[in-house]
């Protein structure tokens, strides 16, 4: 069995894919790949919301805006009295669907340009702060590079900006893949990452394994590089992530917050073994 982890799997992909044709993740993956949402999925933001009474909504990093506009459908629905709900994103890609999205829905959700390193700043500008703040798919961990010290110097300040925008006693909600579970595969030959990379289920990514095949190709304690496969359409992408570990990620927070729940996979058991890791925190 070949080691796959290797510096060329950075930027190629792995032989049983080299003749697919490599397109752009937001576009030519991302759709297929986050398929619809599960009503239990929102019901839970939905929850984390009504019962603490939060009233302004904040989605840091709204991407196709599936997430923010069933939370927003399911709160009319309950005749839940939200005062605000905006977004912000930096990608044109995911504006244009969000925006559309939106508009198909006829909500009105104001989206902020703006990258997180400029925030509060931001096209058009932040008139106010939020009681709930959430970013949820990986995003935080697009942010690094270079050691892990520096990943974390780099993260630690972006969530700063995001606590400028939550005001005191508000919420902050993000998650981060399970890095810890993912480093532990670091060591293993390409068909035992495969089958130790594979869930019984999988929450926001519905396509996972199933329409759109996700391999860790590069794995060290600084850069993971995840591959998307998708075998139907035989085209491939990639992300290179900076992977957050847990004890990293809980110091990040208690700088501005007081982490009050950890969730895996949206569960409350802790569990090695997870496809994401969630964090609820409140605004010092």
């Amino acid at each position: 069995m070949a080691f796959v982890n290797t510096l060329p799997y950075i930027s190629n992909p792995i032989e049983e894919f080299k003749d697919y044709k490599f397109v752009e993740w937001e576009s030519g993956i991302y759709p297929r790949f986050k398929g619809g949402v599960k009503q239990e999925e929102i019901n839970f933001f939905v929850e984390l919301i009504t019962k603490r009474g939060l009233r302004q909504i904040l989605d840091f990093g709204v991407g196709g805006g599936l997430e923010l506009s069933n939370i927003i459908k399911t709160l009319q629905k309950r005749h839940y009295p939200f005062e605000s709900a905006e977004a912000n994103e930096v990608d044109d890609t995911f504006i244009k669907m969000t925006s559309a999205l939106f508009k198909k829905e006829k909500q009105s959700v104001l989206i902020h340009k703006a990258n997180w390193l400029d925030l509060p700043k931001a096209t058009p500008p932040y008139t106010h702060n939020f009681d709930f703040g959430f970013l949820t798919g990986n995003s935080l961990t697009y942010i690094g590079g270079g050691t892990r010290e520096y990943t974390k110097k780099a993260q630690q300040s972006i969530v700063s900006k995001f606590a400028g925008l939550i005001e005191k006693g508000g919420y902050i909600f993000i998650d981060s893949r399970n890095y810890d579970y993912i480093k532990s595969l670091m060591n293993l030959p390409k068909e035992e990452i495969f089958q130790n990379f594979t869930f019984d289920y999988s929450i926001y990514y519905h396509g996972f394994q199933k329409k759109v095949l996700v391999f860790p190709a590069y794995i060290s304690d600084t850069v993971v590089v995840l591959h998307y496969y998708d075998k139907e359409r035989k085209v491939w992408s990639k992300l290179d992530l900076y992977p957050i570990y847990q004890g990293d990620m809980l110091e990040i927070l208690g700088n501005d917050f007081k982490v009050e729940k950890i969730f895996y996979d949206f569960g409350k058991s802790n569990k090695n073994k997870s496809l994401f890791v969630q964090y609820l925190a409140k605004r010092r």
